[in-house]
């Protein structure tokens, strides 16, 4: 076979231009997609469904940080407490004291008694000291109760501190009549020989207290202590006068010698 120069030339060239059609052919099907998935595309391409991005033109909101301290007002001071009460003899008693700013209420203060002006009490005027006291008021209600307080006083000018609680509950049975429940419990230490025996007097009372409508308060209980060897009763009537702060209260109570004590007392309570 006689093949000429010309088809010798040809030969290359038609193998290069099959090779460049074979690869662009491959190179189609790979990159471009179908045409069911490019219309699939098309479809699910919908610009109003975009995000909105006009949203980062909005002023940006206060975000606090968790533990971050946030600027605050300063707190404010205490409430001062306190009364003057003069006496006949010319002595002068003053309690006063601040209420501390927590959650529950809670006061402390000191008691000073300023002497007369007659000689004994000029004489026992360096002999004067003041008693730091403190009250706390704990939430009654969680415990069933309408009062529960605890009580802490030290005294130097009795040589002993005392620590009490206070509880009490109210029930109303109807008519204009109530029912309260009264509980005490008190520890009292001598500060002049601390760790000595008998130093701790430990003691509690309860009573029952009957509110009538006409402004009469009958009441019932006993007082136990560690220094008496059986409890001392109690009864009492107090009544109201004319509807003000005046009452009249008469008391019969048993003393530890077996002796009973009776008395009849006016007082006057104003609160405010």
């Amino acid at each position: 076979m006689i093949i000429s120069s010309t088809t010798r030339r040809i030969a290359p060239l038609a193998l290069a231009g099959a090779c460049l059609l074979i690869v662009s052919s491959a190179l189609a099907q790979t990159v471009a997609p179908p045409a069911d998935d490019a219309a699939a595309d098309a479809q699910a391409y919908d610009p109003a469904e975009q995000p909105d991005f006009s949203v980062l033109n909005d002023p940006i909101p206060d975000v606090r940080v968790r533990g971050a301290r946030s600027a605050s007002p300063a707190p404010s001071r205490p409430d001062p407490i306190g009364n003057r009460t003069e006496k006949a003899d010319g002595s002068v008693a003053v309690s006063a004291g601040q209420r501390l700013p927590i959650d529950w209420e809670t006061k402390l203060g000191v008691d000073v008694a300023a002497p007369g002006s007659t000689p004994d009490a000029l004489a026992g005027r360096t002999q004067e000291r003041g008693a730091g006291w403190a009250n706390v008021a704990v939430p009654a209600a969680p415990l069933g109760l309408d009062k529960a307080t605890i009580d802490a006083r030290v005294d130097p000018n009795a040589d002993q501190g005392r620590l009490s609680t206070a509880l009490s509950r109210s029930v109303p049975i109807g008519g204009g009549m109530s029912v309260t429940l009264q509980n005490g419990y008190a520890v009292t230490q001598s500060l002049a020989n601390p760790n000595g025996t008998g130093t701790h007097v430990y003691s509690g009372d309860g009573a029952v207290r009957l509110e009538l409508p006409s402004a009469t308060a009958l009441s019932a209980g006993a007082r136990v202590s560690s220094t008496d060897e059986r409890p001392l009763p109690s009864v009492s009537a107090e009544q109201k006068l004319f509807n003000s702060p005046l009452s009249v209260t008469g008391t019969i109570s048993e003393r530890p010698t077996g002796e009973t004590d009776r008395s009849i007392t006016a007082g006057f309570k104003k609160s405010w």
